[in-house]
Order: C-alpha cells, then sequence, then structure tokens
C-alpha cells in the first residue's frame, strides 16, 4: 500500500515572505505511523515544493492520499480531493488537522472518503491497518472519524488524544529540508508539541477547542528525551501556552541544564504567567528558551476584558518588562478590533515603540468557526471567503473607518513594525520585495471588497 501525505498551498501575505515556514510535523507524525504499519510512505509539502500534485499522483501511485491543512487551506484542501479523484477515482482520500477536527462538516464532499475529527493518531493507524478490501461496517468501530456510506456522512464518536501516546516523530523530511523552515529570526527551526488543548478560556482561542476542549500535557521527561535527539539548534515549542504548571516548568529547566542541551527555545505563555513567575523566567532564559511569545492581545483594560483575556495593562507592561530584563525576546501578539479608530492604530505603534518590542504581530480581529466569538458574530460576518480567515482580512464590517480606511491604517501598521524591528536588527528578510508584497496584499484587499 502507499500513501501520499499532503500539505497544500496557502497563498497569503506571510507565506509569501516566508516570514513563518513550520516544520510539517503534523505530516511527520502520520509519516512515523506509517512506517511502522510498513506503508510505503512520501511527504509532499506544497508550500516548498513547486511540483503539481497530479504530477505527484502519475509518479508515485498513491493508493491513499492523506491531506492537512489550516482554515484558510479549506478550499485547497477540497480541490486536491477533486484533482485525486479526478486522477483515479478508486484512491482514498483522508483529511485531516485541526480545521477538520472541530469543523469536519465543511468537508462534507462526494470526493472525500475520511475526515478525522480527533486529534488521536490512532484512527489513522486504524484505517491503514484495514489495507484495501475491507467491510464498510469496519468503519463503525473507529472513533474519531467521519466517513461516507451510501453517499451519506457517518459521524462516529469524538476520541480524546494523549500526548504521551504520541511517538517520535520521524524527522527525516525536515532534516532534508532544514533550510525551508523558520521562525521569523529563529532559522532553521524545528518544531514540538507537548501538549493538546488549553487550559484557559480567551473568548476568540481556537486551540482551546482542540481535543474536545481537554487539555493534556506529556510527560516533560518524554519531551525532552525528544528535544534532545533533534539535530537542530532552534526549537519552537507550538503548545498554545507551554508555561501552565510550575512543577512542570522547573523539571523542563533541570533535565536540559542536567543532559547539557544546548539549544535556542521559542515558547508560548501567558503575561500573567511572566509575571507571576519572574524567577522562573530567569531559569528559563539560562536553560536556553531565547524568545517567549506572548498574546498580549491589547493595550487597554475594556478590550482585555472584552475578550475574557483575564488579564490587564498593567499585567502586559509588566510581562515585557521582565522579559527585557531577562534577555528573552518578547513575541508580541495584539488584535485590533472593528472599533478602532486611526487614533488607535496610532496608539498602538506608539506603545509598541516605547516598549521597545522588537517584534510585534498584530492581527485583524477574526471570530473563527468553532469558537464562542463565531456564534455571536456569525449574523454580521461581511464574507464567505475562508481564505479571509487569515488574520489580515476584514471579515466584519468595521464601526468607525470605512473598509478602505481601515486596511490602509493596519497596512501601515504592519510596515512601520517591520521598519521599527528591522531598526532593532531583526527581520533581516524584509527587503523592497517585502514592501512591494505588502502593497500589493493591501490592493488586493480592496479590489475584492
Amino acid at each position: 500500500m502507499k500513501l501520499l501525505l499532503v500539505r497544500p498551498k496557502s497563498l497569503n501575505l506571510i507565506s509569501n515572505v516566508n516570514v513563518i515556514d513550520l516544520e510539517p510535523l503534523d505530516l511527520e507524525y502520520l509519516y512515523t505511523i506509517a512506517k511502522e504499519e510498513n506503508v510505503d510512505c512520501r511527504i509532499f509539502d506544497a508550500l516548498h515544493d513547486n511540483r503539481k500534485l497530479k504530477d505527484m499522483l502519475i509518479n508515485f501511485q498513491p493508493d491513499i492520499v492523506a491531506v492537512s491543512g489550516y482554515i484558510t487551506q479549506e478550499q485547497v484542501m477540497i480541490d486536491c480531493s477533486k484533482i485525486v479523484k479526478e486522477y483515479n477515482p478508486s484512491v482514498k482520500v483522508m483529511i485531516g488537522g485541526v480545521h477538520a477536527e472541530i469543523n469536519f462538516e465543511r468537508f462534507y464532499t462526494d470526493n472525500i472518503d475520511y475526515i478525522m475529527h480527533s486529534s488521536s493518531l490512532e484512527p489513522f493507524k486504524r484505517i491503514l491497518r484495514l489495507g484495501l478490501d475491507f467491510d464498510i461496517k469496519e468503519l463503525e468501530s473507529i472513533d474519531g472519524i467521519c466517513y461516507r456510506k451510501n453517499k451519506e456522512w457517518i459521524e462516529n464518536k469524538k476520541l480524546s488524544a494523549d500526548p504521551n501516546d504520541l511517538p517520535i516523530p520521524d524527522r527525516s523530511h525536515f532534516n532534508e529540508n532544514k533550510n525551508l523552515y523558520r521562525y521569523l529570526g529563529y532559522s532553521p527551526c524545528a518544531i514540538v508539541k507537548t501538549a493538546y488543548s488549553c487550559p484557559y478560556e480567551c473568548s476568540f482561542c481556537f486551540c482551546r477547542k482542540i481535543n474536545e476542549g481537554k487539555y493534556i500535557a506529556r510527560d516533560i521527561n518524554l519531551v525532552v528525551d525528544e528535544i534532545e535527539g533533534i539535530e537542530c539548534d532552534n526549537i519552537h515549542i507550538v503548545d498554545d501556552t507551554f508555561l501552565v504548571n510550575k512543577q512542570r516548568v522547573n523539571t523542563f529547566i533541570s533535565l536540559i541544564k542536567e543532559r547539557n542541551i544546548k539549544k535556542n527555545f521559542v515558547i508560548y505563555s501567558r503575561a500573567d504567567f511572566v509575571v507571576e513567575n519572574e524567577e522562573i523566567i530567569k531559569e528559563l532564559g539560562s536553560a536556553g528558551v531565547a524568545g517567549i511569545i506572548v498574546g498580549l492581545e491589547a493595550i487597554d483594560d475594556n478590550t482585555l476584558n472584552s475578550y475574557s483575556k483575564q488579564s490587564s495593562k498593567n499585567v502586559n507592561e509588566e510581562c515585557v518588562r521582565i522579559l527585557k530584563k531577562h534577555d528573552i525576546d518578547c513575541l508580541a501578539l495584539f488584535i485590533v478590533d472593528m472599533q478602532s479608530t486611526k487614533q488607535d492604530f496610532a496608539k498602538l505603534y506608539n506603545w509598541i515603540e516605547q516598549a521597545e518590542l522588537k517584534y510585534a504581530s498584530v492581527s485583524i480581529f477574526t471570530p473563527i468557526p468553532g469558537t464562542q466569538l463565531y456564534e455571536e458574530y456569525k449574523d454580521k460576518l461581511t464574507t464567505d471567503k475562508i481564505h479571509y480567515w487569515d488574520f489580515i482580512h476584514l471579515v466584519l464590517k468595521p464601526t468607525n473607518l470605512t473598509k478602505q480606511e481601515y486596511y490602509m491604517e493596519y497596512y501601515k501598521l504592519i510596515v512601520k513594525l517591520t521598519l521599527l524591528g528591522k531598526k532593532h536588527g531583526v527581520y533581516d528578510f524584509v527587503d523592497l520585495q517585502y514592501i512591494r508584497d505588502t502593497a500589493k496584499n493591501f490592493f488586493a484587499s480592496l479590489m475584492e471588497e
């Protein structure tokens, strides 16, 4: 049996300028399982591989094609399934990824055979073990999937995942293509997963819905075992927040130091954890944590409260101060909402400049399908173009600016922040082409309105 694992293209501003290009870890996990089951398997990362899917199908002749992607890739994933079925209707098409896990009904199309609505790898493994010739009734017992039966979709029971069941991923693909994968200035950069979901309740957050909303952390000893074997100096831990349990974090620090692991780590944290645990932050820095991604989100308490953030303006300011004190990059995330005025955009830039932040990313307020906010705003959406859910497009109507004015202020802010970062010695990828791509994206946004 042959299996082709596909990460489809995702054409937007970020993918064009290669600011963040993450290792396809989800496909590497599937690749690892496939090898264990003696399945001939290949990874096709269309973000970097210029070959056409049709040519890959003709050359490799797979029996199963598994496609994994995010919300902005939804239509591309569906298009991939159509290409596969046009090539050979007997080839089975499997869809997965966090978007499909939560919003699986959006993939109920005739060209798709299986949809994974679980973070667990067990359903994937069980389907591989069925082989190519089996009674469709055997699918009834596989929790965590949807499948088609007599042209109707069947939704099996949900299945929670335990990250302790994750295998050490086979990183052959990454090792052969290290130069392709980076996180901002950290290049090359591998990624590691140590937990499912998130224990907090921010209303805009999609991650907390994953794994049926059950936050489960992996044994930190297993995590460090994996990290020790990765042939890369930069490691991005992609948990929605890595700094949750103090004892677990302290054990991580101790193990990294005891084993003399010399790597640069980029992790996620809430601002309040940083403020309440300065000594731990100091020790993390000495263990190799070079950057902490923090969802500051806003610079005023009213907006923070509207996001159920359970934080404050003062906490954000103190977080930035502490990270700077211990020489750890604060990679700050912000959201601009629909009420933003020209003055608000200016205030945000001034706050970031005064805080001397090297890295600041600003997203447009975007209610994601599957979240509490989406239910609140779904009747107010101004578009159904799923590729607009990339956090750099408007999906709601601004209240204080026209759409054109809002886009102008937003893209001005992005360029100014990028130049500010370059002034601080980061964003070495920024050149005239970056400015052109930003302008192109801005005018494309206006033309599509």
